[in-house]
């Protein structure tokens, strides 16, 4: 399954959670999940957030948009038992956004 900038549109981590689990449920087990969606992970320094808690952030480019970082992931394979096939990658694009892929396996 292939879900391409999709989760960073969630409103909050139960919308998030949704996303994930929608789309996890989707996957048979020994499936392999490729995800791409924004993060934090490189441009730390240059994102806003927008609460004092939760995931929101204002990007460089101006946009809004929920942001996960390499805790949060890791965090959230191993509560799905699912297994990291590759390590993160993360592309800064500009100095704009960071964009991560997250590629795993359902155990």
């Amino acid at each position: 399954m292939v879900t391409s900038a999709v989760l960073h549109f969630a409103r909050d981590d139960a919308q998030f959670d949704a996303m994930v689990a929608g789309a996890w449920r989707c996957l048979a087990p020994g499936g392999m999940w490729f995800c791409r969606l924004a993060s934090t992970i490189g441009i730390e320094s240059q994102v806003r957030p927008l609460a004092p808690t939760g995931r929101r952030y204002r990007l460089p480019d101006g946009t809004d948009r929920y942001l996960v970082d390499e805790a949060f992931l890791m965090d959230k394979t191993r509560a799905l038992g699912g297994q990291l096939l590759d390590p993160l990658k993360t592309t800064v694009v500009q100095d704009q956004r960071a964009m991560t892929t997250w590629v795993v396996r359902k155990t």
